[in-house]
Parts: structure tokens; C-alpha cells; sequence
């Protein structure tokens, strides 16, 4: 009779631990499912996403850079203060490699999106937003400004890991 009682005892305990082992497999297997999915959606997006270099000037005092880009992807871009961007450039004695806060002030970076830039047509859908299609202008501040007769790097990333890349002259 104690045997049986021990037993019952026994498994239950086994009940109560396959249970609760049942519970959280199937706990960590919808995290990994989600986790799976959220996945599969961001490189949706990427594949969607794609930057192309127009042109990149500086001013004749070299303290802006000028980069035009077009979305030729088919995501609308946006969310700009969270875009990086990374200027590998000369001022004539030192090399110069800054990441860029978005912003107006010196050693920052501003946009202006347009329809087209040659000639300049404003953006009338969707203003703020980058449609595919359009084209942003962005408008680097730097200090100590560009050297002449140096040839610089700019790199811009999207939130999502896109980038693009142009390389321009003063």
C-alpha cells in the first residue's frame, strides 16, 4: 500500500513536470515564430528599399556638401533624423572621417526632396515623405570645410540598413 501511494505520488510529480516543460517549449516556439516573422517582414522591406547616387557637389567655399540620391526602390523613405550620415573627406592637411547629426547647424545634415532636381520641381505627394521615384538632396554643414583638389567619400544609411555611397571632388 506504501508503494502505491509513493507511485501516485511519483506521477504525479512526472505529470506536473511534463506539463510545465510542454508549456514553456510551446511558450518558446511562438517567441521564435514571432521573432521569424518580424524577421521575414524587415528583409521584405529591404529588398523594397533601394538608394541611387545622383550627383555630389560642395559649395566653391567647400564648407557644404551637396548629395542628391533617388529612391529607386519601392518603399517610401522617411524617418530622416534616424538615417546616417558619414563623410570621409580632406581639408587639405588632415583627413576627416565624421558621422553627421540630422539637423541645420554646422557639422550637420539637412533634406530637401524633390520630384526631380534637373530642372528643380518640388515635391507635391506626400510632402516629408521619399516616394520612389523622387529625388532628396542632402546637405551636409562641415567644419573644417572640404580642401580643394581632394577627392571625398559620402556614405548615407537608412534605418533599415540600406546604403548608398558617392564619391565627389572639390
Amino acid at each position: 500500500m506504501e508503494s502505491a501511494i509513493t507511485a501516485i505520488i511519483v506521477i504525479g510529480i512526472l505529470i506536473l513536470a511534463v506539463a510545465g516543460l510542454s508549456s514553456f517549449a510551446l511558450s518558446s516556439q511562438a517567441a521564435i515564430s514571432e521573432s521569424n516573422r518580424e524577421m521575414q517582414a524587415r528583409l521584405g522591406e529591404r529588398t523594397q528599399t533601394n538608394l541611387s547616387p545622383v550627383s555630389a557637389v560642395t559649395t566653391p567655399a567647400g564648407d557644404y556638401a551637396q548629395i542628391t540620391l533617388k529612391n529607386s526602390g519601392n518603399s517610401k523613405l522617411m524617418d530622416f533624423a534616424q538615417w546616417d550620415v558619414i563623410l570621409q573627406y580632406s581639408d587639405g592637411t588632415n583627413t576627416q572621417i565624421k558621422w553627421y547629426a540630422y539637423g541645420s547647424g554646422v557639422n550637420q545634415w539637412s533634406q530637401q526632396i524633390y520630384q526631380t532636381t534637373t530642372p528643380p520641381t518640388a515635391e507635391v505627394f506626400e510632402p516629408g515623405i521619399l516616394n520612389p521615384g523622387e529625388e532628396i538632396v542632402i546637405t551636409v554643414n562641415v567644419s573644417p570645410p572640404i580642401g580643394t583638389g581632394t577627392t571625398n567619400l559620402a556614405t548615407m544609411a537608412t534605418p533599415n540598413g540600406i546604403t548608398a555611397s558617392a564619391v565627389f571632388t572639390r
